[in-house]
């Protein structure tokens, strides 16, 4: 039985059907659009996954996903940091979970413009965290 490759960041990992140089133009443009949505939160890679889910090769599925995966994830956490600082504000405390909710976002979107330059420069891409995932999901 052959091993699976550990997922290592830039999908140094992934199975051939998920790799770049596999996919069409089309899927490479598909997988860019939905990381670079991701800077407008979840809902941007959520329409692409809905209106593309259905006609879309297993590879562009995969970054669909990663790319809503991931903002969802990155939303829920400032989300949270929002609400602990709201709770906490009347200490210093909670003071300091607004700037980190704000870095939570801005690492987020940041990660998600380097998702989608590299995947439409053709070379393989995985979330560190959310790929292996994702992966398991397909």
């Amino acid at each position: 039985m052959a091993e699976e490759k550990a997922a290592v960041p830039g999908g140094a990992g992934l199975p051939p059907d998920l790799q770049t140089a596999s996919a069409t133009k089309d899927d490479r443009s598909t997988a860019m659009i939905a990381h670079l949505l991701g800077i407008i939160g979840f809902l941007g890679p959520l329409i692409i996954f809905l209106v593309k889910k259905d006609g879309a090769s297993k590879f562009a599925i995969f970054h669909m996903k990663q790319s809503l995966f991931l903002q969802i994830g990155v939303d829920v956490s400032a989300f949270v940091l929002f609400v602990i600082g709201a709770i906490l504000s009347m200490i210093f405390i909670g003071i300091i979970c607004f700037p980190i909710g704000m870095l939570v976002i801005l690492a987020g979107r940041v990660y998600a413009i380097i998702g989608g330059i590299t995947v439409n420069g053709g070379k393989d891409f995985e979330y560190k965290f959310v790929g292996p995932w994702v992966r398991k999901s397909l």
